[in-house]
């Protein structure tokens, strides 16, 4: 299209609240150096318009109902002519997908490019990464390998997916009241829910809790002296929730804990400066663990194939789990058997393995 690239607005999370803009988390000298053959990039909107706002709020400047894998022809034929008639577009978020069958190979090596080169966090987010990494590996004297589990249970996440867990009356009523809160049309009046927390469970939709992630490891055959980085937000029901995990890794450590008050403080003025701290941690580490969907863990499982499998991620299988976790009569050694036959495939190329 031969456009130039207004340097990228993040999309504000609605769960996080966060107002992080693109320069406060990546380097954007580097952005733009590294691309500069590939695509004119430039900071910020230039100063003839004069009206920002209307950028992001205005219908007649904004590009929407993209097909989620639009070929290259479809941006040419229909995002172009719009660019030359108002001469600034938004385009609204589209696929996030890193590779796919509708658009030309040099392209696709363009996105990997963006991806896993020219995007880079700012020196003072890698270098306090590279601290974390240190002292995970160091935490016993020695150098020791380290597995990172992206623990996804914080009250947000629970809540939004509409699934069931183990929770006192009181605590469930306080979840239904926030979910009719949240998301008043998916409430509805709630009759309908539990039904649809029985089949969301079936088909591996739901979270893993904590207690969950803990018998799956075991079962892996993770000992208990396991060095363990947990990469979470506030996990839903605190340390309640968090006690089958914690007793059966006492090894198990948060930034919170690698790190002092002061050394994170100037980091907590964006939510995503403190998840691309995580984000690094987890890229780092010998085993990756994944316990549900999102784009925090699937760029690193991205990345890691990426950089040719020297680590190890791990995908757990949630809905056969559910069936295995459902059983009463099933015993230990079975137990151990399922969650075995099960990963042999979702466990990516193990070549950086913990012992």
């Amino acid at each position: 299209m031969n456009a130039t690239l207004i340097l990228p607005v993040l999309k504000q999370d609605q769960i996080w609240k966060d107002q992080t803009k693109f320069e406060d988390i990546f380097d954007v000298d580097h952005f733009i150096d590294y691309l500069k053959y590939d695509v004119r990039i430039v900071r910020d909107i230039p100063e003839w318009f004069t009206d920002k706002s209307e950028l992001f709020t205005s219908i007649r400047r904004t590009v929407k109902n993209i097909p989620k894998y639009a070929p290259a022809q479809f941006y040419v034929d229909n995002v172009l002519p719009r660019i030359k008639e108002k001469k600034i577009m938004a385009l609204k978020p589209f696929v996030d997908r890193l590779g796919y069958d509708n658009v030309p190979s040099e392209i696709n090596r363009l996105r990997c490019r963006v991806n896993y080169h020219a995007l880079k966090f700012l020196p003072e987010i890698e270098e306090m990464s590279d601290l974390l990494v240190s002292r995970m590996r160091n935490r016993t004297g020695v150098s020791n390998p380290y597995m990172a589990l992206h623990l996804r249970f914080e009250k947000g996440m629970v809540g939004l997916s509409f699934c069931d867990f183990v929770g006192t009356r009181d605590e469930k009523a306080r979840m239904a009241e926030y979910r009719k809160k949240e998301w008043p049309r998916r409430y509805k009046n709630g009759s309908h829910l539990w039904q649809l927390a029985l089949q969301k469970r079936k088909e591996g939709r739901c979270p893993l809790e904590p207690g969950e992630v803990a018998v799956i490891l075991r079962a892996m055959g993770y000992p208990k002296e396991t060095q363990i980085y947990v990469a979470s937000g506030q996990v839903y029901g605190g340390q309640n929730r968090m006690a089958p995990l914690k007793n059966m890794f006492p090894s198990l450590v948060t930034k919170e804990e690698l790190a002092t008050k002061e050394e994170l403080d100037g980091f907590r003025k964006h939510v995503t400066s403190l998840a691309a701290l995580d984000f690094l941690v987890c890229l780092k580490s010998d085993v990756f663990v994944m316990t549900h969907g999102g784009n925090f863990a699937k760029l690193i499982i991205g990345a890691r194939r990426y950089m040719g499998h020297r680590h190890k991620s791990i995908k757990p299988d949630k809905g056969l789990m559910s069936k295995s976790f459902g059983d009463p009569y099933m015993g230990w050694a079975t137990f151990v058997e399922d969650v075995v036959v099960t990963h042999q495939t979702r466990t990516g190329i193990a070549r950086g393995d913990l012992p």
